[in-house]
Parts: C-alpha cells; structure tokens; sequence
C-alpha cells in the first residue's frame, strides 16, 4: 500500500471516530480570500504549520505551536498552511480553528480530504481554502467525487488548491474548476522528493498557468529564482521555515528572492 491510500484510509478512520466534528466551534461570517492574497507581483508564501513529517520525523517541537503562527504573520507570510492530519504530522483541527482566530491572514486546511465531513469542518474551523489530492479522488480513495467536493467547497465559501505531483494527473487537474493549483514536488506514493521533477512538470505546460503553486522543498532564494523562470512565484513552504534557527530570517529570506536576484 501505497503511503496516500494509507493516508486516505486514516482520514476515513478519523471521520468514523468523530475527530472532524466541529459542532462546537461557530464557523466565522467570513475570511479573507487566499487567492487575493497570493495573486500579486513578487514571491507569495503559504508558511506551513508541519511540527512533524513522514519523511522526516519531528521537525519543530513547539509547546505552543499557534504562537509560531504570530510570528509568520509579522515576519511577512500571505497565508498560513495548517496540517489537520495528526496521525502523520501531529497536526490537529483545533490548530485550524485556534489560528483562524489569531490571524487576520487567510488559512489553508492540509489533510487528506476525502469526506464532505472535512469541508463542513474546514468551514466551521474558519479556512479560506481547502487543498484536495487529485489522485485520491480518481483512484478511489475519496468518499466523493472530485467535482462534487469542488462544488461543495465552493457552496460554503471555500476555495480550492488542487494537487498533482505526476504529468498526467497535472494536466487532467487543468480541466477542474480549482482556484488554483499545487504542484507537489513530493510524490505521496512513494514520499520521494524531488524539485527537479516538479519542474518539468510545471515546464511540461503549454502556457503559464498563474495559478500554479510549488509545494514541498523549497528551502533556499536560489530554487525560489530558478521557478520564477517559469512563471512560478507562490510557494507553499513547510519544513524549512520550521526546521530553522529563526523562523522570521527564513521567511525574509525567501520572500526577498526575487528582489535580492
């Protein structure tokens, strides 16, 4: 089994379990929009709440990990990423809810959705935006249909990131009415990174897509800059920012690259 089907059964198990249920929280009137926040000139970051990794083990060891979203905010992240998955990232949904409280930045709920469950549960915790797996909905692995869990993000004010990290699911993604679209430089089959291979993915496009955004392994201006020649300038970034000495010069750093280039 690969690691997204076993990540996709444990979202299944969590919603079975009752770990989505958010009916004490009272969902926010509205938030702010995380495409407007990331479509404008220089590098947009998405700076991702990740304490713990598959891949890596534990990155962060945070007592209070919602004060490190503060410090994203003043340091200049456009949007804040926040792992609900606690069974592979030590991620939790009451993170997402805290933190749409504490920021006035738009938040992303990361997990492996494959439940309308989660979307109500993104809503009620106050995400602007909900990120979707493309290959867990056309192997199987989702309760729902990918347009169906589109559409229903899109009912209650959500906006979708869309996620691809083969060619083949990429361009399948271009035909979707995603807000905008992430290219994994991890492949969440088999966890191995490689930002050679995003690249060509991103290269292999026809025309710039400005809705593209890189994910995983950015951790240096100089990879942000090769990605801007092909257009691309957001970025989701993670481990980097929270596996470094000063959270704040890691975001500095990299929302400098293309002024520093």
């Amino acid at each position: 089994m690969n690691f997204l089907e076993k990540a996709c059964l444990q979202a299944r198990r969590r919603i079975s379990e009752g770990y989505y249920n958010l009916d004490f929280y009272e969902a926010p009137a509205s938030r702010p929009s995380m495409l407007e926040a990331l479509n404008k000139p220089g590098v947009s970051l998405i700076c991702e709440l990740k304490l713990r990794s598959p891949a890596m083990g534990v990155i962060r060891d945070a007592r209070n990990p919602l004060n490190l979203i503060e410090e994203m905010e003043a340091a200049g992240a456009d949007a804040i990423s926040i792992i609900t998955d606690p069974d592979n990232f030590s991620g939790s949904i009451h993170y997402l809810a805290e933190a749409s409280k504490i920021t006035r930045l738009p938040t992303l709920m990361k997990d492996f959705i494959v439940s309308d469950v989660q979307i109500e549960a993104a809503r009620r915790a106050g995400a602007s935006a909900i990120l979707l797996i493309y290959p867990a909905f056309s192997r199987g692995y989702a309760l729902l249909g990918l347009r169906e869990a589109i559409d229903l993000a899109h009912s209650m004010g959500l906006e979708v990131i869309l996620e691809s990290y083969d060619m083949e699911d990429l361009r399948a993604s271009l035909s979707y009415d995603a807000d905008l679209l992430g290219v994994n430089s991890r492949n969440l089959d088999t966890l191995e990174l490689s930002l050679d291979r995003a690249y060509e993915l991103i290269a292999s496009l026809s025309d710039p897509d400005e809705r593209v955004i890189l994910e995983s392994g950015i951790s240096s201006a100089s990879q942000i800059r090769r990605f801007a020649e092909l257009g691309v300038n957001k970025f989701l970034v993670g481990t980097s920012i929270m596996a470094s000495n000063s959270i704040a010069l890691k975001i500095r750093e990299l929302k400098g690259a293309l002024r520093n280039g």
